[in-house]
């Protein structure tokens, strides 16, 4: 349920709020241009991007430079056969500016995908075409929109995605350094260093309480499975305390597999290779200076809210996202087509009951109507009963932010995904809503997304605290130090954003399906009972 509040908070802030104000959409994307070369991205600058002959301006977004989302029935048609000559029509008209449409060997077929599966193709220069400026997707799409109008209306750009936590900075960190020359020593702000908008940047903490105990049954049968697509899983010693063959955490090489085969070779020495193993890694992004990157951990604290919520259940990792908090949205699409393929062989061990996305993007529209590669992945999980959790975004505007923002929710948004739910934040006491969360008609459900404590994967990056000597005037054998922002030996953190009251509403709904004893003939019946009790809960605890 939605507030009706326009900052999410009860009725206990007296105001007029029958017209919530509508924040100004950030029109620039501000990515440091070292994270958008090791992505091949390019922001797109709306003053100076091509229209359509519709005249429509598009708004400011992040995307492949050198690749574009197409069907995978059109792709194949993109695929010369033996004998052929002439090139389809999708190329015919690319031609015109210069450009192609190539696919990849293994991106002609993806294993019961369907027809309207996204696919990142590449989009290169031909080969007599002048060599005066690269290949730009967007150009692309307006030109094939001008050509083709609706037959191409799921062709898109293979956005940049990123994680819903708060200050995506690249790699490293600095976790609450000097800000406008003033020291904060608990996250973020405005003002000049003098509002903190944030607690917790995974700092490292001591957590004295014991793991959350685990059933061995469950009074539904069998134990909720919540997919968590995230930066992969780390070392921590929650995860080996399970019975044998009933594990916590689960991994797929399999997947991993597919999602690196897709993304294809790292073509230069500047940008990432592939996502082909299941482990979360400290230092990806700068290996030899030794620094835990800004989001290396993230799945693993994501995760560790979810098994806080919800101990009984089994958590399905799936790495999509780098150490610096980025993916891109054809890989999410393969991710959310992996495991509707799961749910639908009907194997009891395959199943998927939650998909927990601590992720998004702004795209270059507001409609998220228009955005249908991914609105169309989401509804294939939900028509399953798979329930979707989708972090809403912490730069404090209510511009959409996908997949969040297809949810159902209020007003504009009550046609939304029924069983998808936009998640905004909270702060840590639950009765005002976070500074940088976002706000829609399209977030459904609020809870606490600021000062988090979670676990984090036992590392020790090479920073050092600023002090440093031997204890007791400098006789030792204990170092007196300042706070080690990497070293995450304790195996907890506290860290703040969306993406983190995300897996709190996952893990309240995975624990309500736990203790669904009903049939489990009517699977969507049974996700829409869980969202009933979990909005139950919510209330009780005066989240929302």
């Amino acid at each position: 349920m939605t507030s009706a509040y326009p900052n999410g908070d009860s009725a206990r802030d007296s105001q007029d709020v029958s017209q919530p104000k509508q924040s100004l959409f950030p029109d620039a994307i501000a990515i440091p241009p070292e994270v958008l070369a090791r992505h091949r991205a390019l922001v797109l600058d709306p003053a100076t991007a091509a229209r359509t002959k519709r005249g429509n301006r598009p708004i400011s977004t992040v995307y492949r430079a050198d690749s574009m989302l197409i069907p995978l029935r059109e792709v194949q048609s993109l695929v010369p056969r033996p004998g052929q000559v002439s090139r389809s029509e999708i190329n015919n008209e690319l031609a015109k500016i210069g450009l192609q449409l190539r696919p990849r060997p293994e991106q002609e077929v993806i294993d019961g995908a369907p027809p309207e599966l996204g696919v990142s193709v590449p989009l290169v220069r031909l080969e007599d075409a002048p060599a005066d400026r690269a290949p730009d997707p967007w150009t692309a799409l307006v030109a094939l929109r001008d050509a083709f109008g609706d037959r191409v209306k799921h062709f898109g750009l293979d956005h940049l995605v990123l994680s819903a936590s708060v200050a995506v900075e690249g790699a490293p960190v600095s976790h609450g350094g000097m800000v406008g020359g003033t020291p904060v020593s608990h996250g973020g702000s405005v003002g000049g260093g003098t509002v903190a908008l944030h607690t917790g940047s995974r700092n490292p903490v001591a957590l004295l309480m014991p793991q959350p105990p685990r059933p061995a049954k469950v009074p539904a049968g069998r134990r909720p499975v919540v997919a968590v697509l995230d930066t992969g899983i780390g070392p921590h010693p929650w995860w080996s305390k399970h019975r044998p063959g009933d594990p916590i955490i689960e991994v797929s090489q399999e997947f991993q597999d597919l999602l690196a085969a897709q993304e294809g070779q790292q073509q230069n020495p500047t940008e990432l290779g592939p996502l082909n193993h299941p482990e979360d890694v400290p230092n990806e992004i700068q290996p030899l200076l030794g620094l835990i990157d800004s989001h290396a951990g993230h799945g693993t604290f994501v995760a560790g809210l979810v098994h806080q919520m919800c101990p009984a259940a089994k958590i399905l990792s799936l790495r999509v996202l780098h150490t610096d908090g980025f993916s891109t949205e054809g890989s999410l699409l393969l991710a959310l087509h992996w495991l509707a393929k799961r749910v639908e062989s009907g194997d009891p061990d395959e199943m998927v009951d939650i998909v927990s996305l601590s992720l998004g993007f702004y795209p270059e529209t507001t409609d998220p109507e228009k955005v249908l590669q991914v609105k169309a992945a989401i509804e294939r999980l939900t028509s399953l009963g798979v329930l979707v959790v989708a972090a809403a975004g912490n730069d404090a505007t209510t511009r959409p932010f996908m997949p969040a923002a297809f949810g159902h929710g209020t007003g504009s948004a009550a046609s939304g995904v029924e069983l998808l739910s936009g998640v905004g934040a909270r702060n840590a006491p639950g009765h005002t809503t976070a500074a940088f969360s976002n706000w829609g008609e399209w977030i459904s459900r609020w809870a606490p997304g600021d000062a988090l404590v979670s676990t984090v994967p036992v590392w020790d990056g090479a920073a050092l605290g600023g002090i440093r000597y031997p204890d007791g005037g400098g006789l030792g054998p204990w170092m007196r130090s300042a706070p080690d922002p990497d070293d995450l030996r304790s195996g907890f953190a506290v860290w703040a954003g969306t993406s983190f009251a995300t897996p709190v509403v996952s893990g309240l709904l995975a624990q309500a399906l736990a203790e669904d004893t009903t049939a489990k003939t009517d699977m969507v019946g049974r996700a829409k009972r869980a969202l009933i009790a979990t909005d139950a809960e919510l209330a009780r605890r005066y989240w929302q």
